[in-house]
């Protein structure tokens, strides 16, 4: 039978936040709260996130003189992450986009003005990136399409989908919704289905035929799969996750799509990930559902609140993180994918648990790492700790696109809180970022270096340092001793990691 389109005329495209006061000074996604900042004094805001869960936050001077600033640390409070300015000086607002948060926890946002700056304030936390691209709430007048023999209507305010025979496979499209390269997508669900279930969402979907798709089942397992003009190919086949509760039928569904990789949330706890090339064109959002193989199979769901989020862009560009969170080597490749830092894909190239370079000599002391591995494209990172036998300015460092002996990069930290990335080309060190403003000198550092083609960036202890360029070669990596002066130094390394991409 000839697939006939069922056209739903709901209404409810959002495109910006009404701020309310929120009730004991919680927040929640989706809902701007309003806030004031006396001089000098501070404001705190809580929320809960779960492991791995995606966020953003935006804070809007309204009032006053205000300069914001906040920070946001966990329930044993210690410090994470903040921000003042994302985009000084353009504007004094602050602004922290596509966090990853390490573990389910309630969190607390607390809100300054700088230097005394003081006046009334928007805080926006949004669900994955900062811009809201659409949010639909079923209720008014945008066109969803399904083919039969999906049932479709909109009832209280949200979208049912129905399906009653077997091995039955149904999605409804938005045909408004064009989604850009890189966003956040999630929406409510609940669904039923005596015999079992599956619920699923498209990403990059061109017609009825042609899409990506993840499903859920009523098993607690997801899958992730391909359709390219009819023809089915299973990216990643069922696998179960504890994030995901069997039989549990309401839930948040979330993907988060950038590039060729895709990661996917369940109550706003991550629980997955797969990459693919094949669909790089921009297309529409699906949302739909599954009957199994049995003779009685009959499932419902209703869907609410599908929101959109995408990264906010200036001058063409995300914007660059100033901070990030210190975490593992995975976590950190996967926080610097989110965050726009470096292309989604790649692979761990290398891990070293442990290493030692010692050093009795005035200069760069190297030890290459990797067997001889050369790299163009990536993140490397590693903490570093050092002791020295007497007083004197010594330091670690991390040696990348390394081709011989007199041809390499090094970024490095000491001890008087100075740091430094430079080319070392024959006997020269040549003019790159140098600087002696570190918050800490003690001798204990967390070092990120990511290499982009020609640009160099520089992250010291989760904070940025500062960017330069450096030529596009493939060269191996290692770690360095940089002594100034004649004296023994013992430097440690402690997982050190390669992320490359193509």
């Amino acid at each position: 039978m000839a697939a006939v389109k069922v056209i739903l005329t709901c209404a409810g495209l959002l495109i910006g936040f009404i701020p309310t006061l929120a009730q004991n000074n919680t927040l929640e996604p989706l809902s701007p709260v309003t806030g004031q900042i006396e001089s000098g004094g501070t404001q705190s805001w809580t929320f809960n996130a779960a492991d791995g869960a995606v966020f953003s936050f935006h804070i809007q001077a309204e009032t006053g003189d205000l300069d914001p600033a906040f920070t946001i640390s966990n329930s044993a409070g210690t410090a994470l992450i903040g921000n003042d300015d994302y985009d000084y000086p353009d504007t004094n607002d602050a602004l922290l986009e596509a966090i990853t948060f390490p573990r389910l926890d309630t969190y607390t946002l607390t809100v300054t003005g700088f230097d005394g700056t003081s006046g009334d304030y928007t805080l926006t936390m949004t669900p994955g990136f900062t811009q809201l691209a659409q949010s639909e709430n079923f209720n008014g007048n945008l066109e969803w399409e399904a083919p039969e023999p999906l049932e479709i209507q909109s009832e209280d305010g949200q979208l049912v989908l129905a399906l009653a025979e077997p091995e039955q496979t149904g999605i409804a499209l938005h045909t408004d919704i064009q989604t850009p390269n890189t966003y956040y997508a999630q929406v409510n669900v609940n669904v039923s289905g005596e015999s079992g279930w599956i619920v699923s969402m498209t990403a990059r979907q061109q017609n009825d035929e042609t899409y990506y798709v993840l499903n859920i089942n009523n098993q607690g397992q997801w899958r992730f799969s391909l359709r390219s003009n009819g023809s089915s190919q299973i990216v990643r086949d069922w696998t179960p996750h504890p994030a995901i509760i069997p039989g549990g039928a309401t839930f948040t569904l979330g993907m988060l799509v950038n590039g060729i990789g895709f990661d996917f949330f369940y109550d706003g706890q991550f629980f997955g990930r797969a990459t693919d090339s094949t669909l790089t064109e921009l297309g529409t959002i699906g949302l739909g559902i599954e009957t199994p193989s049995s003779l009685t199979s009959r499932v419902e769901a209703r869907f609410d609140d599908l929101t959109i989020t995408e990264p906010l862009i200036l001058d063409d560009q995300s914007v660059l993180p100033e901070q990030l969170i210190v975490s593992t080597p995975n976590n950190m490749a996967q926080e610097l994918q989110r965050r726009l830092v470096i292309p989604s894909g790649g692979e761990m190239a290398l891990t070293v648990n442990e290493s030692f370079v010692e050093s009795r000599r005035p200069g760069v002391e190297r030890l290459m790492l990797g067997r001889g591995a050369t790299y163009e494209n990536f993140a490397m990172g590693a903490t570093v700790a050092w002791e020295s036998a007497s007083s004197g300015v010594t330091g670690c460092g991390l040696v990348f696109r390394g081709v011989d002996d007199t041809n390499y990069m090094l970024a490095y930290v000491d001890g008087n809180g100075g740091y430094g990335v430079s080319q070392r080309d024959d006997d020269t060190f040549l003019p790159g970022i140098f600087g002696e403003t570190l918050p800490s000198t003690q001798n204990r550092h967390q070092l990120v270096v990511i290499a982009r083609g020609e640009n160099i960036i520089y992250y010291v202890d989760g904070r940025y340092i500062g960017s330069s360029s450096g030529p596009t070669v493939e060269g191996a990596v290692g770690n360095a001793v940089v002594n100034f002066e004649p004296i023994s130094t013992s430097c440690q390394f402690t997982e050190t990691w390669v992320w490359r991409w193509n």
